[in-house]
């Protein structure tokens, strides 16, 4: 490839960022092969190392030659060295993922009553709903003050209060219950269990009493450091604004406020909370204008390398040395290092040298999404944003407007450079970023740097300090006023979800064509791609539209209560019942909304109540609020309490249409998918809210689902008198979460459904399911899938029968051997 038409980051110029590409290839190919046994690579690697080997020794040095010259055999060696960097990348992946077995998930077999954790706290933060969640390192376990655990571990205790804040560093003897992190119950739910796993932890406690608590402790090196950077800043601000002024000095934000922290997001603000390269700058900027002096003899330039390496490496420590913090010092030290030496460097080598340093350290840090969002960040910048300068002027291009406009367009490349990565993770994306960093991070800046300035008074003067931070504090002041006036409005934000696997091919393309807009050689190339990935995501979309039209059935986990969401042929989404609510848990804001807007669903077309009790009326009140709805469709059963008015007061000031339902009403749909009403009715002898739950039959083709809600025994009687053989259903929702009070043995023959689906939570107070109710349906024939065990349930049908559709990551749960050997980590107390 010519000059002319070489990228900015042509990899063959770069050879330390060629080695990241090709090493972090090989960690994505190894995590697709997961969970395959990690010797699976090692013949792939001898493979292709042998077959570079033989293509160098057979192939004649004067064999046919390729355009340039060059003879076939001297592709050997570069086929055997891109083999063993993606090799590596492939084993040391796979090596990594491999699934932990942690020996401590032994103790969940103990009586938690019974059982006295003694450990050290290593950091803390603030829960949504106002609890503290923390890091500690458990050193023992006392076991019915018979037997001691020995081996410590790491693991994430829940402390449902308020009153312990800031204890890092803390030692506490307390009572929990052990348990493994939770696995994802829903399809677009968080992985939270492998985010811990990362971490080293596999456990968690929740804290039934704390015993003792030693503030004193014995606090790490670096734990002891961030406290006192925590408390020397929370002096300089006011309580109002001390935990915003640690998560943009620290990139600490356990005390923030987690609507702020949307605001922030929805703003196009974040980045300013995760410490990056412009914190770090500001931190070596004293340094930096002094290398010069250093670069004298070889002992100066040694200790100036030392000292910029240890202002780095104590800021990194300080803020918990995040992926950020971590690219960003390690960048800053090469580039030291070069000015120092007189090495030549170039900024996208010495990224690719982070890059590699940080992905040896930890192969799986590729799959996380600060390390995505922060390397991209970085790439976009140096190779989109050098060009730029050319859409102005002549005369405007090294001036003041040019650097203006220069600044402007960071925030424009970075935020619209992110979009399919901010899409993909969080659904949203914002559109006042550009204006909001336009406004806010210069204000920003000069708060940090004011601050570590007051700081350095504060050890000589710290009444002077607080009175010299008068501006910083006014500055957050200011700051977090804007961003909650910009992070409400709705037209600072977007919602959405990728349109397909494509649009990474065209926003590949098209940053590339971006940054060789003035090379015309690759521009055309370029834009051919871009031209290319747009057409296929357009084929890919008019595929799916030409395809045969599917049903599909959503059975939500929300605990014990019921949540089924219908994705119809014609497009059309209806909520049948949506799930629980008490107290600080709403099924409809921890569970359907997420998912909701995972799916892309703005809308619902309608929602199906089936009774007013509050296990299935739960979440209306923030659908309502959250999300346009068209009907709502109910049980005509009035029902005197408080969520129940509220959610029918709300419909009325919302002009919301309520339908009541009764036996042989029709709600329309889709042409080729009615939904027949079957109960309530007038016919059923009892009239408690369960018996007169909406009974639906649903029929698409051939296939048909009967939702029952908490129908039980005499609503079964009625249908099973009235219908007879038209019950006969391929997917049934087992009535009241599977209790013995429904699923009686004549309804189930008639209806004579192969799978069913029961919705409930685990360990519930009801005790549900019922032994009477299962053995029904196991002797019925019906093969039923329990939410309580398996999460949320898929089906989908083209009309021809149901097919249940897997969702769950192919990632080994966490398992025990029967025979591990107790003795290695218990003990006699002394």
């Amino acid at each position: 490839m010519s000059a002319t038409s070489r990228l900015p980051f042509h990899p063959g110029g770069y050879p330390l960022l060629r080695i990241a590409l090709l090493y972090a290839a090989g960690i994505a190919a190894g995590r697709a092969l997961v969970p395959a046994d990690p010797h699976f690579a090692l013949p792939w690697l001898f493979f292709t190392v042998s077959a570079g080997v033989l293509f160098c020794a057979l192939v004649p040095p004067m064999a046919d030659r390729i355009p340039g010259g060059r003879p076939l055999r001297h592709y050997g060696m570069p086929v055997i060295y891109l083999s063993c960097i993606i090799g590596f990348g492939m084993l040391q992946s796979i090596r990594h993922h491999v699934p932990a077995k942690p020996d401590e998930l032994l103790l969940r077999h103990f009586d938690p009553e019974t059982m006295v954790f003694y450990g050290k706290v290593q950091s803390d933060r603030a829960t949504r709903s106002g609890n503290r969640m923390m890091t500690v390192t458990v050193d023992s376990v006392s076991l019915d003050g018979l037997l001691t655990w020995k081996r410590p571990f790491d693991a994430e205790m829940l402390v449902r209060s308020d009153t312990l804040r800031g204890i890092a560093g803390s030692r506490l003897h307390f009572r929990g219950d052990l348990q493994p992190p939770p696995r994802p119950r829903n399809p677009n739910q968080f992985d939270y269990a492998a985010f811990l796993a990362r971490r080293g932890i596999h456990s968690q406690i929740f804290v039934s009493e704390i015993l003792h608590h030693d503030p004193e402790g014995d606090p790490s090196f670096w734990v002891h450091r961030q406290i006192l950077m925590r408390s020397s800043i929370d002096r300089l601000y006011s309580e109002t604004n001390a935990g915003l002024a640690r998560a943009i000095i620290l990139g600490d934000r356990s005390d923030l406020d987690p609507e702020l922290r949307t605001g922030f997001s929805r703003a196009g603000l974040a980045h300013l909370m995760a410490v990056s390269g412009m914190h770090v700058g500001f931190i070596l900027l004293p340094v930096w204008f002094v290398l010069p002096w250093f670069r004298r003899t070889p002992a100066l330039r040694l200790t100036g390398l030392l000292l910029g390496g240890a202002l780095l490496l104590f800021y990194a420590g300080v803020t918990g040395f995040s992926v950020s913090v971590s690219r960003a010092s390690l960048m800053a030290f090469f580039m030291m290092l070069a000015r120092l030496f007189h090495k030549p460097g170039t900024s996208m080598n010495i990224l690719g040298a982070a890059a590699l340093l940080l992905l040896l350290r930890d192969p799986l840090m590729l799959f996380d999404v600060g390390f995505q969002l922060s390397f991209l960040a970085v790439i976009i910048i140096l190779t989109t944003l050098p060009g730029t300068r050319y859409m102005l002027p002549p005369n405007h291009r090294y001036r003041k407007t040019g650097a203006l406009f220069q600044f402007v367009m960071v925030s424009v490349l970075v935020q619209g450079g992110l979009y399919p990565l901010l899409i993909h993770y969080f659904n949203e994306f914002s559109i006042a970023g550009p204006l909001s960093n336009t406004i806010a991070v210069p204000f920003v800046q000069f708060m940090f740097l004011w601050t570590i300035l007051c700081l350095g008074i504060s050890f000589v003067h710290p009444v002077a300090a607080e009175i010299a931070n008068i501006p910083g504090d006014l500055i957050l002041t200011g700051l977090t006023g804007y961003v909650a006036r910009v992070g409400s409005h709705p037209a600072s934000w977007i919602e959405g979800t990728l349109p397909g696997r494509w649009l990474y091919g065209a926003w590949f393309f098209g940053t590339a064509l971006l940054a060789g807009l003035r090379m015309p050689a690759l521009r055309f190339k370029m834009a051919g791609g871009l031209l290319i990935c747009l057409v296929m995501l357009q084929s890919v979309h008019l595929y799916g539209k030409l395809r045969t039209p599917v049903l599909e059935v959503t059975f939500f986990d929300v605990g014990q209560g019921d949540a089924v969401l219908l994705q119809t042929p014609g497009g059309n989404h209806y909520l049948y019942d949506v799930g629980a609510w008490s107290p600080g848990s709403d099924s409809a804001e921890r569970t359907i909304l997420p998912e909701l807007k995972a799916m892309g669903i703005r809308r619902l077309d309608g929602v199906i109540l089936s009774h007013p009790h509050a296990d299935h009326i739960g979440g209306i009140v923030s659908l309502m609020h959250h999300i346009p709805i068209d009907t709502i469709y109910q049980s005509p059963v009035p029902y005197d309490t408080r969520l129940y008015h509220r959610y029918m007061s709300l419909a009325v000031e919302m002009g919301i249409p309520v339908r009541l339902l009764a036996t042989g009403d029709v709600i329309d749909t889709d042409r080729s998918m009615p939904i027949l009403v079957l109960a309530p009715s007038a016919g059923i002898r009892a009239s408690d809210p369960n018996n007169q739950s909406v009974v639906l039959m649903v029929m698409y083709g051939d296939s048909r689902l009967l939702l029952t809600g908490d129908a039980e025994e005499e609503s079964e009687e009625f249908l099973v008198g009235q219908f007879g053989p038209f019950l006969r259903a391929d997917l049934l929702k087992v009535g009241h979460h599977a209790s013995k009070t429904s699923s009686t043995a004549p309804f189930l023959e008639k209806v004579s459904a192969s799978r069913a689906v029961a919705s409930l939570g685990l360990r519930n107070r009801y005790h549900h399911p019922h032994t009477e109710a299962t053995q029904r349906l196991w002797s019925a024939g019906t093969r039923t899938r329990f939410t309580s065990l398996e999460g949320a349930v898929i089906y989908r049908t083209d009309g021809t029968g149901f097919t249940r559709v897997p969702w769950r990551p192919d990632t080994a749960s966490i398992t025990l051997p029967d025979n591990m050997p107790l003795p290695v980590s218990f003990a006699l107390p002394e």
